[in-house]
């Protein structure tokens, strides 16, 4: 049987279609979109992709890559569509590119899939890959497609940056701030996990599972932090609040001390959602705000930066860093609470 492109008039299973057959309607898909004044040679036109560096780097002295996966069995939540899956493998990396600052440009994914895998599950996760890329201005110019036992996607992506910003940095007497909003993908988790026990309002649903299926990069916000040159230290916290200050206290050798109740707990568009009780799924506030995953940032400044920052992004001031030895603790009045440091792990 010949290799022929996916078609939307039949339903096929991608091992019918061939290697060729499905490598070429991803890349005359990722190949539609790119911008050639940066994409010299695209997707699957050569052994490699082409990148004029001088025209993708737009006068940027850093490159910065960055590589994660998304996997089906441990990655991918109960009702997630395919479009989703795709978006969220170009998301996850997205959101590393925005967490040091830099402007992202490339993008390569390698798919592995199964081989009765039908070729509109397919289709469906390179329009997800597609389109989350190119919201942020973002070319996939390459990658590899294999036979897999499940549904596999690792994505690598490129970016350039003027001053990229490190986990390492923090300063004793800085500022701990977050863009947005934590909690709404940790309630969606959580009402997937408790879907046959409670009902709540179908917006607040709505909401909560969008901003688990479809995370947001902060793309505009981290460059925005890393052009002001007021930022001290940065990370995304897509694996959790919690290991997130681990992560920036281990770098840059320092503590944390937290007011639980500046922390923006839900987004405004579902704390406006019909009002519903968190008790009524067993979840806490803190729950959702430090042992969820938001694609939000979590940064440090110097005090003095505030006023300058707070009218550049969305962000809220949370905590202040302290000496190494104090630790990370919860503080409200004269009280002190080591904060318990778990989230999303692997391993």
């Amino acid at each position: 049987m010949p290799n022929k492109p996916l078609s939307k008039g039949k339903e096929r299973f991608i091992e019918e279609l061939g290697e060729r057959g499905l490598i070429e309607t991803i890349v005359n898909k990722f190949n539609a979109n790119a911008n050639r004044r940066i994409v010299t040679v695209g997707a699957g036109e050569d052994d490699c992709a082409v990148i004029d560096v001088d025209n993708a780097r737009g006068g940027r002295k850093y490159l910065v890559v960055t590589t994660d996966t998304v996997q089906e069995s441990t990655h991918l939540p109960k009702g997630i569509s395919p479009f989703q899956i795709g978006w969220t493998a170009a998301a996850v990396n997205l959101s590393d590119i925005a967490a040091m600052g830099a402007h992202p440009f490339a993008f390569t994914v390698a798919m592995g899939v199964p081989a009765r895998t039908k070729s509109a599950f397919v289709e469906e996760v390179v329009e997800g890959i597609e389109k989350c890329a190119s919201a942020y201005h973002t070319a996939v110019v390459g990658g590899d497609i294999t036979r897999s036992k499940e549904v596999i996607l690792t994505g690598t992506c490129f970016g350039f940056a003027d001053r990229p910003v490190r986990r390492a940095g923090a300063g004793i007497g800085n500022l701990v701030c977050v863009t947005g909003s934590l909690g709404d993908a940790a309630l969606g988790i959580n009402l997937i996990k408790r879907d046959t026990e409670i009902k709540v309002p179908v917006k607040v649903e709505e909401i909560a599972k969008k901003a688990l299926f479809q995370p947001m990069p902060r793309i505009r916000e981290g460059i925005a932090l890393a052009d002001s040159g007021l930022v001290t230290s940065m990370i995304d916290i897509s694996d959790g609040l919690a290991l997130s200050l681990a992560e920036l206290a281990k770098s840059s050798g320092v503590g944390f001390e937290i007011y639980e109740d500046k922390v923006p707990v839900l987004s405004k568009e579902l704390r406006n959602a019909e009002a519903f009780d968190l008790s009524s799924i067993g979840v806490e506030r803190r729950a959702l705000a430090f042992y969820g995953g938001d694609y939000e940032l979590l940064f440090t400044i110097d005090a003095s930066g505030l006023e300058r920052i707070s009218e550049m992004i969305n962000m809220s001031v949370i905590g202040k860093v302290t000496p190494h030895e104090a630790g990370i603790y919860f503080k409200k009045g004269k009280e002190k609470e080591k904060m318990e440091l778990t989230g999303y792990q692997h391993f």
